[in-house]
């Protein structure tokens, strides 16, 4: 293996904007996925971005996990090229200048060191790589981003759509990759990050990938300070193998990201790589999730699906909020058709996410009695939702019930139930993005604060977790940061 390339770890969707934005900057990028190649085979068809055929593996829990907080506490894993981008939404809603507001009203221990101003270019470079469909509108608590197809929602919203600001709210078409596309994809989502994103690439030149390649640890070299090298283990194998590297971009999740720098340990740093301050695998932050069944006296459209976002921040305290996220697709669709009714639907559901200030006292840590068949320790879990986090769900619920309601449309509830921590699968924060060491683990570039050829490019690195579906803001940093790298390593200051 070649010692002057940039090593890629994961081929989830930050990976899979990192690796571009490399290779458009003229780096030579190697990627290692843990997966096999075929991993991740499914079907997805879709029409006008209405799923009608579907075929994907089950999403399984993690193994070899204690749970020392939550004991019902869920943890998925999806070794596959892709990630869990093969299990997603594909709702890439923008984070907004309110939800870093938000945190810095919290103090400076959540405070980020970006603003929404850092990324909105970043947002713009990145989203055409997703076919967005959504609203080209700006509403409150979620801008509008750089959308293939503008949505609108149907006119039966216009009440709701009028009302919603009167609770700091918007109501709003949710933006969803390749929302609006009819497509045939090889994979369980309509977008596969390694399948819309890393195969195309790789065509270009430049770009490889290494499957089988579950990796260990990374080498840290003391004179330069530097890492120098990837150890990864071929699952097929079981042989160590070790690549050189000019840099790495650690993109593996908020729980396989920590747990290969807690195993990257020397004298440096004996609690892992770059952890001088206590602070890897702490902050852990998941969306506190419910869902929200409504039967209603007269239809309401179903696509596309609304979004309604949470509330302004005078109207909440500081980190706790919840938005909506209707629930859509093509057997709703039919549903509605079958009752005279196109594109609505007189029963209606959402998924209802909130938030949780971090906790340094949430956090994920090696658990060196249980071993894996590598020989890789097992991980503690330790996570628990504070009780705000349930008051603010019920809270959310009860105003969109309000919602319906004012506008006529006599909501009853049928289904209204909280889900176990982690169901929503947006875990971060465990290798978070500070402008001190004493509360982060990187810096505004993604760049780790004790190596400067590290770059962490994944949900571990928000400082908080806003409301919104994680995945193009993970992107966007990944490609922020990626592009940066790319400079410093070509000028010759990296």
């Amino acid at each position: 293996m070649k010692d002057n390339v940039v090593v890629v770890i994961g081929s989830g969707p930050p990976a899979a904007a990192a690796a571009v934005f490399l290779r458009r900057a003229g780096i030579e990028v190697l990627m290692l996925e843990a997966g096999s190649e075929r991993a991740a085979s499914g079907l997805t068809f879709r029409i006008r971005g209405l799923t009608v055929a579907k075929r994907r593996g089950p999403l399984v829990q993690r193994e070899r996990i204690r749970r020392t907080g939550d004991p019902d506490a869920m943890l998925f894993e999806e070794l596959a090229p892709g990630g869990l981008s093969n299990h997603w939404s594909c709702a890439v809603p923008r984070f907004s200048a309110e939800d870093f507001a938000d945190a810095e009203r919290a103090g400076t221990e959540a405070t980020w060191p970006i603003g929404y101003e850092d990324l909105a270019p970043w947002y713009a470079r990145v989203e055409p790589l997703l076919h967005i469909a959504g609203s080209a509108r700006n509403q409150l608590q979620l801008p509008a981003g750089n959308v293939r197809q503008a949505w609108e929602l149907g006119p039966e919203w216009a009440a709701l759509e009028e009302d919603a600001p009167r609770q700091g709210r918007s109501a709003v078409a949710m933006p969803y990759a390749y929302g609006a596309d009819t497509s045939l994809t090889w994979s369980g989502t309509a977008f596969n990050s390694f399948v819309r994103l890393i195969r195309p690439e790789q065509r270009n030149g430049g770009l490889s990938v290494r499957f089988g390649a579950r990796v260990q640890r990374l080498d840290w070299d003391p004179r330069s300070r530097r890492v120098q090298a990837v150890i990864f283990r071929d699952t097929r194998t079981g042989t160590e193998e070790r690549v050189g590297c000019r840099a790495v971009v650690l993109s593996a999740g908020a729980f396989n990201t920590p747990q290969v720098l807690l195993q990257s340990k020397s004298a440096d740093f004996p609690n892992g790589l770059g952890n001088t301050h206590d602070v890897l695998g702490r902050y852990l932050n998941d969306h506190p999730i419910a869902k929200l069944v409504l039967g209603l006296g007269s239809p309401i459209g179903i696509y596309p699906a609304a979004y309604i976002t949470r509330p302004s921040l005078d109207r909440s305290p500081p980190l706790y909020a919840a938005a909506g996220m209707q629930w859509s697709g093509a057997a709703r669709v039919a549903r509605g058709l079958l009752t005279g009714h196109v594109g609505q639907s007189r029963s209606t559901g959402f998924s209802v996410f909130g938030t949780m200030a971090p906790d340094r006292d949430n956090f994920i840590a090696l658990d060196p009695s249980v071993t894996g068949p590598d020989g890789t320790s097992g991980l503690t879990l330790h996570i628990h939702h504070p009780p705000e986090a349930l008051v603010t769900l019920e809270q959310a619920r009860d105003q969109i019930i309000s919602l319906f309601a004012r506008a006529g449309f006599e909501p009853r509830t049928d289904v209204w139930k909280v889900e176990a921590v982690g169901n929503s699968n947006h875990y971060a924060g465990t290798c978070r993005m500070h402008a001190s060491p004493e509360f982060g683990m990187v810096n505004a570039w993604g760049r780790m604060h004790a190596a400067s050829n590290l770059v962490v490019a994944d949900s571990s690195v928000f400082t908080t977790n806003p409301e919104k579906n994680p995945v193009l803001t993970s992107m966007t940093l990944a490609a922020r940061a990626s592009d940066r790298l790319a400079a410093e390593l070509k000028s010759g200051d990296l």
